[in-house]
């Protein structure tokens, strides 16, 4: 009995914590989008987005926004 109990003691430890690395993993979908002091757009990072994964411009700077999701600029 103490078996069945241990097993799924570990197995709800397992699920839960697969559940929140997928959390963690799909929150790094989406961009930054970069700005001087100004406020002018100079650059942009997409990634976790496969195919649609970019970067361009000045993405070395700490005023940046963050926007989750995939999605195609229009």
């Amino acid at each position: 009995m103490r078996r069945i109990g241990l097993f799924a003691a570990v197995f709800a430890v397992a699920l839960a914590g697969g559940a929140s690395f997928a959390a963690v993993a799909n929150s790094w979908q989406g961009t930054w989008t970069y700005y001087n002091a100004e406020g002018a757009l100079i650059g942009k990072w997409t990634a976790g987005c496969g195919a649609d994964d970019v970067r361009w411009g000045d993405t070395s700077g700490s005023n940046k926004r963050f926007t989750q999701g995939c999605r195609v600029d229009s």
